[in-house]
């Protein structure tokens, strides 16, 4: 089973409405995530659920990131600013035989891998980790358990 771990790509300090989930892209990261798309769209994805904090930067990162893929893609407000712990249990909760990518934020998304890895990994933004588990079931994913697999960093 593989697990894509994604961190949206550069966002604006500031959003027009205040709101931190609100913020968009900047023009870095827009060129950030078109190349993640580049990337993205090497790998083979077929088999793969996506989910996506519903953040607009998350949203934007996804509508450059994944525009090729054709997976159903769902949106979900608990993956927004979420801790290691609740990824890791929103990833236990899908009980699916598929490859999961999750497309999130920090600091939850980079100690998630950490965990996962037992390495200390620090994701930035546009960058995606790919880890391998030997199981077959996303409800017998666990900490130390993956094997990185591949790293992408677009700049």
């Amino acid at each position: 089973m593989l697990l894509y771990l994604l961190r949206h790509a550069n966002a604006e300090h500031t959003s027009p409405s205040g709101k931190d989930k609100d913020r968009p892209l900047s023009s870095i990261g827009i060129n950030q995530a078109v190349l993640l798309g580049d990337y993205v769209s090497t790998l083979n994805l077929i088999e793969t659920s996506m989910y996506i904090s519903s953040s607009l930067r998350t949203i934007e990162t996804e509508n450059y990131a994944l525009k090729s893929c054709t997976n159903n893609k769902e949106f979900h407000d608990e993956l927004y600013l979420t801790s290691s712990k609740e990824l890791m249990k929103f990833i236990n909760g899908q009980n699916t035989t598929n490859n999961i990518l999750i497309l999130g934020h920090n600091e939850g998304i980079s100690a998630l891998a950490s965990y996962l890895t037992d390495q200390y990994i620090a994701l930035n933004t546009a960058n995606c980790i790919t880890i391998e588990f030997d199981c077959v079931n996303s409800n017998e994913i666990s900490g130390s358990m993956g094997k990185i697999i591949d790293f992408f960093n677009p700049l």
